[in-house]
């Protein structure tokens, strides 16, 4: 099952960035904004056409992959536990082999540039490897953002946006060319729109057109990283996500290196395409930054949520266990009952265990109480059976009170006034008597023999 959904994957990948390739650079060509054939101005139209291969190679990449993983989302491999090593090295694996098998897709752009761009060019001797070569840098490029936006969703929602608006843009600027019956070669300009009556600074960067670039890379940036904000993704897939479109389209003319000339539109471009990339950046960290106290307050949310349920599972299993005991303990009493044994429940006294109070002076009113336990004290002293006589309650309750009680041995030779009994000792001693003051001597003692003198 696994298999099939990496092998469900790897396809879907190939042959979306395939379609993907395709389409883009049908696109293209039946707009007339690539076109490998010689004309007055070749070297503009030669150096638009190279720098829209490498962006929609790379484009053609990163949707393919983009399209793999949500396309596959429910056979995605999903790791016990993706906070693990093992997790996370599974996760990079997956979004590796996704990106390559959509880099694997986009290979059939360099066919499909490298034929039409195969007529002599005074130039360069061999324009359809160099067409080929383009393609094959934009999809190594796309290669490497693919597992970036496979990590972080602001980055494929940034890099989609920015494709949508660029061919928006074109689209836009070759109606406005066919309509004054202008050239389409050089009408659509990757990125940025040409301003014929503009401002350039020192001869070398349109304005407006810098402006324009500017301005959409910065909102992009923020609109595209806005609802990954809130969702409480990744701050720093977030912060940076920003850069991902104005990226490809930098490379892009680093790649094709236009010509140093005065008041060129393609120069204009590459100087201000790396300001463009700081300019997204600056829009996705600035939401960044907005939407964190928010997102940290629904994670705090969801945590709780996470928690509370947690706790109502381990009741709804507590309350499982103890019933499962319960029925376990009746299940067994009613075997036992069932099998002529003793029930005995350790948590219920037995009855016979318990005593009735015993009242010291009450009467007792029948035979039936003195033959009941609380009694069998007074019992064990005379029943009327061994000694012949009827009990009744002043007796009974005076026999077991005298013999209860311990008495002291009574000391030899004193005179009390009942024989065998000791003296009653009172509760409260008296205070001695005052001892009789002494009577005086009349004389003084002798000296030698110690006798009174006469």
């Amino acid at each position: 099952m696994a298999a099939r959904s990496w092998a469900t994957s790897i396809f879907t990948a190939i042959g979306v960035a395939a379609g993907a390739g395709a389409a883009q650079l049908g696109l293209g060509y039946g707009l007339g904004i690539i076109s490998w054939q010689p004309a007055d101005d070749s070297a503009t139209v030669w150096v638009s056409s190279l720098a829209w291969v490498a962006w929609l190679a790379a484009t053609s990449t990163v949707i393919g992959a983009i399209c793999a993983d949500r396309l596959a989302a429910g056979g995605a491999p999903v790791p016990a536990n993706p906070h693990s090593a093992a997790g996370q090295a599974l996760m990079i694996a997956w979004r590796v082999v996704t990106a390559l098998a959509a880099a694997v897709g986009s290979l059939i752009i360099v066919p499909l540039v490298a034929i039409p761009a195969r007529t002599p060019r005074p130039d360069n001797a061999a324009p359809y490897f160099t067409a080929g070569g383009y393609a094959v840098a934009g999809i190594i490029v796309g290669l490497l953002l693919a597992i970036g936006a496979l990590t972080a969703r602001a980055i494929a929602a940034n890099i989609i946006a920015s494709s949508a608006w660029l061919w928006t843009l074109a689209v836009v600027a070759v109606a406005d060319v066919v309509r004054v019956e202008g050239d389409t070669a050089i009408a659509a300009q990757l990125g940025t729109w040409q301003f014929t009556d503009a401002v350039w600074i020192r001869g070398m960067v349109n304005l407006p057109g810098a402006l324009l670039m500017l301005a959409t890379a910065l909102i992009i940036g923020a609109l595209a990283a806005w609802p990954a904000g809130r969702r409480g993704d990744n701050r720093v897939g977030v912060a940076i996500s920003g850069a991902a479109g104005p990226l490809l389209v930098a490379i892009a003319y680093f790649l094709a290196v236009p010509a140093l000339g005065e008041r060129d539109q393609h120069l204009s471009a590459f100087v201000i395409a790396p300001y463009a990339v700081l300019a997204g950046l600056a829009g996705s960290v600035i939401v960044s930054a907005i939407g964190t106290p928010r997102s940290r307050a629904q994670a705090r949310a969801a945590r709780k949520a996470s928690a509370e349920d947690r706790d109502t599972r381990s009741a709804a299993e507590y309350s499982d266990w103890t019933a499962a005991l319960a029925d376990a303990d009746t299940a067994e009493a009613r075997r036992r009952s069932a099998a002529g044994e003793s029930v005995d429940d350790p948590w219920t006294a037995p009855e016979d265990t318990e005593k009735e109070p015993v009242t010291v002076g009450a009467d007792v009113d029948s035979a039936k109480d003195l033959e009941s336990d609380a009694y069998a004290p007074a019992r064990a002293y005379g029943s009327g059976e061994k000694s012949g006589r009827t009990y009744t309650s002043e007796s009974a309750n005076r026999a077991y009170a005298e013999d209860t009680v311990d008495e002291p041995a009574v000391p030899a030779g004193s005179s009390s006034g009942q024989a065998g009994r000791a003296p009653v000792t009172p509760l409260w001693p008296e205070s001695p008597a005052d001892p009789a003051p002494a009577k005086p001597t009349s004389g003084r003692k002798s000296r030698g023999r110690g006798k009174p003198a006469e």
